[in-house]
């Protein structure tokens, strides 16, 4: 498995899951205003996966519903499984339920759509810093 520490000096690298291109696109766009580095876009759980294992991001910022069979915590699973890398959930589905089957993926966290941009800090400063060892 490969170092998951990202230096300090660096932006977290990150990459996108999310089935609707404009909340895509618009979570892109507040990520880079926020100086964090969006490394790619994905609407399903396999090209997710896949894109994972190729671009080897820092963190995943995982919507739960996607296009196709398998949902955001099924790709979050198979993402930690075979890569190691952690997500935070950005979801407007935030029931028990689903809650109880994300804490599987051991997730750094679960923003509620619609976020703020302050809200997505928050959770990526708190991923940053166990990515780094500070916590």
């Amino acid at each position: 498995m490969t170092d998951l520490t990202p230096a300090s000096d660096q932006p977290l690298r990150i990459l996108i899951v999310e089935d609707e291109s404009l909340a895509a696109m618009a979570l892109e766009e507040v990520l880079g205003m926020l100086g964090f580095a969006v490394i790619g876009i994905e609407d399903n759980a396999d090209a997710a996966i896949a894109a994972a294992e190729r671009l080897r991001p820092d963190i995943v910022m995982m919507d739960i519903r996607l296009h196709g069979p398998r949902d955001g915590i099924d790709a979050a699973a198979a993402i930690r499984a075979l890569t190691g890398i952690r997500c935070i959930f950005t979801s407007a589905f935030a029931d028990a339920e689903t809650r109880h089957r994300a804490t599987d993926c051991e997730p750094f966290g679960f923003v509620r759509k619609p976020y703020f941009p302050a809200e997505l800090q928050r959770a990526l400063d708190h991923a940053a810093e166990v990515l780094r060892g500070s916590v």
